[in-house]
C-alpha cells in the first residue's frame, strides 16, 4: 500500500484531557470464585500448555456461569500470560493481594498477568447464553491451544 500525500491540511483535533470514565465496582459478599491456573503440563502426552491442568478440548466445558450474576476470577500463571475472558468485560480487583495498578484500572478484556503472579478480576456475563472460551493472548500458547471453554446459561 502506498500514501500519496497531495497537499497540506490543518489539524484542527484535540485529545481530551480525560479519554473516559468508569465507576469502580465494590465486589458484593458471596459471589462465586473461579480459578484458573495457566501453566505448563501435560497436553496429550507431550508437554504443552494448560488451564487448570487441561490441554484444550473443545468438547470439554471448565465452568458454567449463570447470566447477570457476578463472579471472582483468580488468574494464576507460571510465566507471563495475558489472559483474555470472551464475552464480558471485568474489572481488576487485586494484583498479587495488592490494589490494582493505574494500568488496571476501566472495563478490560484482557489482563496482564506476570510470571508467578495472581490476578483477581470481578467478571459478570449478562448477553448472551452459549458457550465460549478464556485463553492466553500470548500468539504462540494460542495456536498451541492455551484454552478453556465455559458456557453461560
Amino acid at each position: 500500500m502506498r500514501f500519496k500525500v497531495a497537499r497540506r491540511a490543518a489539524d484542527d483535533s484535540n485529545v481530551p484531557a480525560k479519554l473516559s470514565s468508569y465507576q469502580p465496582l465494590p465486589e458484593p459478599a458471596g459471589l462465586v470464585h473461579r480459578k484458573w491456573r495457566f501453566h505448563r503440563g501435560d497436553a496429550g502426552g507431550h508437554q504443552g500448555w494448560t488451564i487448570n491442568g487441561k490441554p484444550f478440548d473443545p468438547l470439554v466445558l471448565q465452568a458454567q456461569v449463570k447470566l447477570d450474576q457476578y463472579e471472582v476470577w483468580t488468574f494464576v500463571t507460571d510465566v507471563h500470560h495475558p489472559v483474555h475472558v470472551h464475552l464480558a468485560p471485568f474489572q481488576v480487583l487485586r494484583r498479587s493481594g495488592s490494589k490494582p495498578g493505574p494500568y488496571d484500572s476501566g472495563w478490560k478484556d484482557t489482563v496482564d498477568v506476570r510470571p508467578a503472579e495472581v490476578v483477581d478480576v470481578l467478571v459478570r456475563f449478562s448477553s448472551h447464553k452459549g458457550r465460549y472460551l478464556i485463553h492466553c493472548h500470548n500468539l504462540e500458547h494460542e495456536d498451541m491451544a492455551m484454552m478453556a471453554g465455559f458456557e453461560t446459561v
